[in-house]
């Protein structure tokens, strides 16, 4: 892919309403240039830090004119947002999301565009287990040792606990703390066990919140002899329960 972020940057502007910092945006100069609404925007797997991952075109742009790198730049948010505001809630969506502009000027999203990095990917976290994730997920270590995966509305926190109990009896210890844990900070939505021969699987669904937005959140505990993989998977969308589920089913066991 065609690198268009350059040594030389221009003065920065103030963000629109005091917009987050994401990074910049490649955009079609027809937007800037002819300003032209966008009608169609994706995000992909960021190139580099302060690249957002936006890629935001009007959808009169011919092939023959995006492969020219002069006829895409890079641009604060907040020179777009001036140009069309509607885009501002889903600048804040994470990488992977699609958006494309009805007749009706209404922001819909696409489920069928392929992405160059949507694929999955298999990533080892100890000598016993591995974890099967999508390469759209950016992935750090936080200073506490904790794994972490996010797309910026999808995140997962992993860490190991090791012990000197086996199976049977971390599975019981860890069945007590989720029906026993306190109800007054989060209420325990639903409660699970997937559970077979090899590895032990509970885990329980809450509601947490922010200044901003509310959002669920799946611990789950993968248990053998004298180990825990614990893990949080916290999603904005109730539609991605399921992709939460599975994902916490991918944690699986060397063999």
């Amino acid at each position: 892919m065609i690198n268009f972020f350059k040594k030389n940057k221009n003065k920065e502007e103030n963000n629109f309403d005091n917009f987050p910092p994401i990074g910049g945006l490649m955009v079609s100069k027809m937007v800037v240039d002819k300003n032209i609404k966008p009608r169609f925007m994706y995000r992909e797997k960021r190139t580099r830090p302060e690249d957002s991952g936006w890629r935001i075109f009007t959808g009169f742009e011919s092939e023959e004119y995006t492969d020219n790198p002069d006829n895409i730049g890079i641009y604060n948010p907040s020179t777009i947002l001036k140009i069309d505001p509607s885009i501002e809630d889903l600048l804040l969506k994470g990488i992977g999301s699609v958006y494309e502009k009805t007749e009706n000027d209404d922001w819909y999203k696409v489920t069928d565009f392929d992405l160059e990095d949507d694929f999955m990917t298999t990533h080892r976290l100890t000598e016993d287990w591995t974890i099967d994730i999508n390469n759209l997920f950016e992935r750090s270590v936080e200073q506490d040792g904790t794994l972490y995966y996010t797309t910026g509305d999808k995140s997962i926190r992993l860490i190991v606990w090791n012990s000197e109990k086996n199976k049977q009896e971390l599975y019981a210890d860890y069945s007590q703390d989720i029906e026993n844990r306190d109800q007054t900070k989060s209420k325990t939505l639903d409660k699970f066990d997937f559970s077979d021969n090899d590895v032990s699987r509970i885990g329980y669904l809450i509601e947490e919140n922010d200044d901003k937005k509310t959002y669920s959140v799946i611990y789950g505990f993968s248990i053998i002899d004298k180990e825990v993989i614990q893990i949080a998977i916290y999603f904005d969308e109730k539609n991605d329960f399921d992709w939460a589920i599975n994902t916490w089913k991918n944690i699986k066991l060397k063999k």
